[in-house]
């Protein structure tokens, strides 16, 4: 089986950028028992792609020295406000690395398999779904499986073009108003969707097979924190 992280190991912090209650040293350590589990759950090829601004792709093999079934990639990247763009041109950039034909599970850095973990049976596409207040679903993109490179791509472009349109849709008077009359910022683009509410407006506007689980069988500490928040899915 093959795993994809994705991580920003040593993100930029301070006022104006990232705000996070991890250490370097924590996320360091976070990172490597991601890795020691997807091992002891018998993926033997992992690919670890990061963007940490700070780093390069030397010192981060050399961090994560142990584990020779992982294939480090590390990408700069401009730092969209909206993370997930970040993380969609992260993963769109793996894929011509990544082996065809195989079942891929993609996890967020810091995120773990527990006990109980397991590939699922599915088609197209598993992942964990959470229903919100107006029929505004989202998923889970800590961590999801796919059929393959092939389908990843497709889902990845798909999701990227939904950011994209997602603000500029017109579905009443309301939308069109907005549209029209919006302060546009020239230097910023507005991306009002979330990763995860774009791939679920994906999956289920297009023509994918999916497969939605109770649990994933992952656990870790949110990103983004600003104490310590672990969360299992």
């Amino acid at each position: 089986m093959i795993a994809i992280v994705s991580s920003t190991i040593k993100p930029l912090t301070g006022p104006q950028q990232s705000k996070s209650f991890y250490t370097y040293e924590q996320r360091v350590e976070q990172t490597k028992f991601t890795l020691l589990r997807l091992r002891e759950c018998g993926f033997t090829k992992i690919f670890l792609i990061d963007n940490s601004p700070l780093l390069d792709k030397e010192q981060i093999q050399k961090l994560l020295t142990g584990f020779p079934e992982v294939e480090v990639h590390h990408l700069l990247q401009y730092q969209f406000k909206n993370k997930g763009i970040n993380e969609l041109l992260l993963l769109l950039y793996l894929i011509e690395y990544l082996p065809a034909n195989q079942p891929v599970f993609k996890i967020s850095g810091r995120y773990y398999p527990i006990q109980g973990f397991k590939k699922p049976t599915f088609a197209d596409v598993a992942v964990k779904k959470y229903r919100h207040a107006r029929n505004n679903n989202s998923i889970s993109t800590r961590g999801y499986w796919v059929k393959d490179a092939d389908t990843l791509h497709r889902f990845l472009t798909d999701c990227l073009y939904e950011h994209f349109v997602y603000s500029e849709r017109i579905v009443g008077l309301g939308s069109l108003i907005r549209v029209l009359f919006r302060k546009k910022d020239k230097n910023t683009p507005h991306f009002s969707i979330s990763i995860e509410f774009a791939a679920e407006r994906v999956l289920r506007k297009g023509n994918y097979d999916v497969t939605f689980i109770d649990k994933i069988g992952i656990e870790g500490l949110v990103a983004g924190a600003e104490n310590v928040e672990k969360i299992t899915e």
